[in-house]
């Protein structure tokens, strides 16, 4: 009997160890990850260098189109935003809504995926949302098919 179950022991763990080691990650849940899990996922398939240094879009101008003639050229639309050389990932925080859910998010749906920043003064078209997060990529983005695909089937649960 000890024999059989030292036996059942080592297949176990022959069987189920080398799966421990890989480094096949688990794809973000757009609703409950956070905006560090999706960056280090990001980064992990590709899509953003290791060594990249963000741009905050949301207090650099250029990011959102200014509707007013030039008095919001940058604004505060999301709880977080930020450029990775061309890939925009853009984030808000569902468990604890912020003015930037409640009044620039919680409608993206409604005008077709643009973020509208005080009633339309600013805005910013997004490429796809999903869950909490949303993303844009400037002009000229190698990657953006691929990103867009796999952005789109993240899970939401």
């Amino acid at each position: 009997m000890k024999k059989t179950a030292l036996f059942l022991l080592v297949l176990l763990a022959a069987v189920y160890l080398p799966a421990c080691g890989n480094s096949v990650s688990q794809p973000v849940n757009t609703i409950y990850g956070t905006y560090d899990d999706m960056v280090a996922y990001f980064v992990e398939k590709g899509y953003i260098a290791a060594d990249c240094s963000p741009v905050d879009m949301l207090t650099t101008e250029g990011y959102v189109t200014d509707n007013t003639g030039g008095s919001i050229p940058c604004a505060p639309f999301a709880d977080r935003a930020e450029d990775y050389d061309g890939l925009w990932l853009m984030w808000w925080d569902s468990s604890t809504p912020s003015e930037a859910y409640e009044s620039c998010f919680a409608n993206i749906a409604m005008n077709d995926g643009t973020v509208v920043y005080q009633g339309g003064a600013a805005t910013i078209k997004t490429a796809a949302y999903n869950g909490n997060f949303a993303i844009a990529f400037a002009d000229g983005y190698a990657q953006a098919d691929t990103v867009l695909e796999n952005f789109q089937s993240l899970p939401r649960e």
